[in-house]
């Protein structure tokens, strides 16, 4: 079911930045790799080179984290919900499931503002090239902050879904149309 956030320029322009970082971070962690790998087989020293791969690792982990949770395809434990008969009891188990993934993400979200906070004031560094390291662990703020954005949405449209159907009595069009009823 699609709210009208999910019709909005936010809503598209932030999947297009996420697949955009995506490529691009996977990319330079490849090249990166691939040039370290080449330069040890010829004798050069490519030092500190994992002071930049880690910045993009950082960034491709929590990108694909929260592009994850965009498409709702990342890990999760639902042999519970699977395995229940549709009906009021697992529409109830699915929004508990989503305020739960909801608070743990605002917890995990506070401990990376925590932490990015942490990294300005203390003014880390890497030991080569000086990069500071707010710039790869900023995409754990980053990351998780899109994820609960994503979490408080999904939450929202379960919410809806289950007034709509249990509430209201009303069974949505998306619903009827995968029953084979007449819309």
């Amino acid at each position: 079911m699609e709210n009208r956030l999910e019709r909005t320029l936010l809503w598209s322009g932030l999947q297009k930045l996420l697949r955009f970082g995506l490529v691009v971070s996977s990319v330079m962690v490849t090249i990166i790799t691939f040039a370290a790998v080449i330069t040890r087989a010829m004798n050069i020293n490519f030092l500190g080179y994992e002071e930049i791969l880690i910045i993009f690792a950082f960034w491709l982990y929590m990108l694909g984290a929260a592009y994850g949770s965009y498409e709702k395809s990342h890990i999760t434990a639902d042999i519970l919900v699977v395995s229940m008969p549709e009906g009021m009891t697992k529409s109830l188990v699915m929004i508990l499931r989503n305020l739960l993934t909801l608070v743990l993400g605002v917890l995990f979200m506070m401990w990376a503002l925590q932490l990015f906070e942490w990294t300005i004031e203390m003014q880390q560094k890497t030991p080569v090239w000086r990069i500071p390291m707010t710039v790869s662990q900023s995409s754990l703020l980053f990351g998780l902050g899109i994820i609960t954005f994503y979490n408080i949405v999904y939450l929202y449209d379960e919410v809806k879904l289950f007034i709509q159907k249990f509430v209201k009595k009303q069974i949505p069009r998306e619903t009827k149309e995968e029953e084979g009823q007449e819309v």
